[in-house]
């Protein structure tokens, strides 16, 4: 597949970063990646304030959005800038450098905090059932996946969406 910009963007391009290509698409990967986390942290929060009325988990979800959020609009903004605006002329590396610094420095706590409030850490098995197979849900059993399955499928999310910011970064 060429691409479809003028053959003086491209001799620019190949002529200030002969490896544009590869950045191309590293940036394209970290576009997807954060959609995808993005994705994933947003319904985290939306099924944790639908079944839960607390506010001790939401911000261990909604943190990490700050990060997600830059990543999703830095990156194609600074694609598109090069090629459209810049007309191949490279960007100076300070604005990647802090960007990415921004990024990192917002991703790491968030990564943090999110995995050490995670909802996954109240996940336990089902320690006592009755003799007609039913569970009773009080007690040993409260915060089991039978008892409580959106803490469950919250925890699953959470978890894919950690792996998908942590790719990002």
């Amino acid at each position: 597949m060429r691409p479809t910009f003028s053959a003086e963007t491209r001799r620019r391009l190949q002529e200030h970063d002969p490896k544009w290509h590869v950045k191309a698409i590293l940036q394209l990967i970290c576009t997807i990646l954060a959609f995808n986390a993005l994705i994933l942290f947003a319904d985290a929060t939306a099924i944790t304030n639908k079944y839960y009325v607390t506010a001790y988990n939401n911000w261990s979800d909604w943190m990490p959005l700050f990060p997600v959020l830059i990543s999703l609009i830095y990156n194609p903004v600074t694609f598109l800038l090069v090629l459209l605006r810049r007309r191949g002329k490279p960007i100076h590396p300070g604005w990647h450098v802090g960007f990415h610094f921004l990024i990192w420095a917002l991703g790491i706590p968030s990564i943090v905090f999110s995995v050490g409030w995670g909802w996954f850490w109240w996940w336990q098995p089902v320690y006592y059932r009755y003799r007609n197979g039913s569970i009773p849900c009080r007690g040993y059993n409260f915060w089991s996946e039978p008892c409580q399955p959106a803490i469950y499928t919250v925890g699953r999310i959470e978890i894919a969406a950690n792996v998908f910011l942590g790719l990002l970064m």
